[in-house]
């Protein structure tokens, strides 16, 4: 029987481990049930949210946490940083601190003292957000080292997650039946195909960079 782990299982096992590694360094961290869902909202993206007591169990009420599918696409060491921030969430709600208001929204400097409890920080001289407020802590370079370990998990759980559920490059996209010469102009990537004649007749010029098309090998 084979022991692979279907793709969803399989990040939900990486954060889950990465939650516990923050859980042993801070005790007051809670215990989560995580979800991965879709967090984009037109131009806005939730990476991640902690709801209290979201789920009844046998054991009682357990908090959620909520991971946006697009952060599994972000650097681990940015995925380490939002559930560092949720943590601090966690350890405020555990302690009956008011670290947000507008409904959640605007995070004040209560909130950056958790987070620094837990190794992210506020840049010197940098002003608040007007709409979300200190939300945008970042791990400082002692904690990226402190959790090395957690991180390379989170990038092989993210590179095999990847592996499962993306196909490789020459899977995903159907070969070219063209079989006319490709012609470049001066942005990056972006090519047509077309017969020499046509350029030789008159130039083609990109809408985009201003270039003319030319044939490439």
């Amino acid at each position: 029987m084979s022991t692979k782990k279907e793709p969803g299982s399989l990040i939900v096992h990486t954060l889950e481990k990465a939650w516990r590694d923050i859980r042993k360094r801070h005790p007051d961290v809670p215990g989560v049930i995580f979800i991965i869902g879709k967090g984009a909202d037109g131009a806005n993206v939730t990476w991640g949210h902690f709801h209290a007591n979201q789920w009844l169990t046998e054991n009682g009420r357990v908090h959620e946490l909520f991971i946006s599918g697009e952060a599994l696409n972000r650097e681990p060491e940015e995925t380490m940083t939002t559930l560092l921030h949720e943590a601090a969430h966690g350890i405020g709600y555990e302690r009956g601190v008011k670290n947000t208001s507008r409904r959640g929204q605007y995070h004040n400097q209560k909130f950056v003292q958790l987070a620094m409890e837990l190794g992210l920080g506020w840049p010197d001289g940098r002003a608040p957000d007007t709409t979300r407020g200190f939300s945008a802590v970042t791990m400082k370079p002692e904690t990226a080292t402190r959790y090395a370990s957690t991180i390379r998990a989170l990038r092989a759980g993210r590179a095999a997650w990847r592996e499962l559920v993306i196909a490789p490059a020459d899977e995903a996209k159907p070969k070219s039946k063209n079989t006319k010469p490709k012609a470049a102009c001066g942005c990056p990537d972006r090519y047509i195909w077309t017969a020499h004649r046509t350029l030789e007749e008159a130039p083609v010029i990109c809408g985009e960079c201003g270039a003319e098309f030319e044939m490439v090998a």
